[in-house]
């Protein structure tokens, strides 16, 4: 804190370090996967059949790709499919709704 002419003035970096840490946790809080659909996040150098494997190693099955044969949104019934693609070798699983960006690919 900083006490200019009786007016204490907190740094700006404190406020704006509050606000990423903040808007960090607000983040984790939307991606975070919960229920059973999930946005899956494979190796980028994976082949579209090396994601099917990834997650059918898990037990689940493919909803539909993304812009790229490593992001595929999957669907799976039973508790612990994200913890299980993880194992499987994803490398990011996240909540399936933020893949709207991702589904579809360029109209060219």
């Amino acid at each position: 804190m900083i006490n200019i002419g009786g007016i204490v003035v907190q740094p700006a970096y404190r406020n704006v370090s509050a606000f990423f840490g903040y808007m960090l946790l607000v983040s984790l809080a939307v991606a975070f996967p919960r229920g059973h659909y999930v946005l899956v996040i494979a190796d980028p150098r994976s082949s579209p059949r090396q994601t099917i494997d990834l997650i059918g190693e898990a037990d689940g099955s493919l909803v539909a790709f993304g812009r790229t044969p490593w992001m595929a949104v999957a669907y799976s019934g039973t508790d612990g499919f994200a913890t299980r693609l993880m194992n499987a070798g994803a490398l990011l699983v996240l909540n399936h709704s933020l893949a709207v960006g991702c589904q579809q690919k360029d109209a060219t």
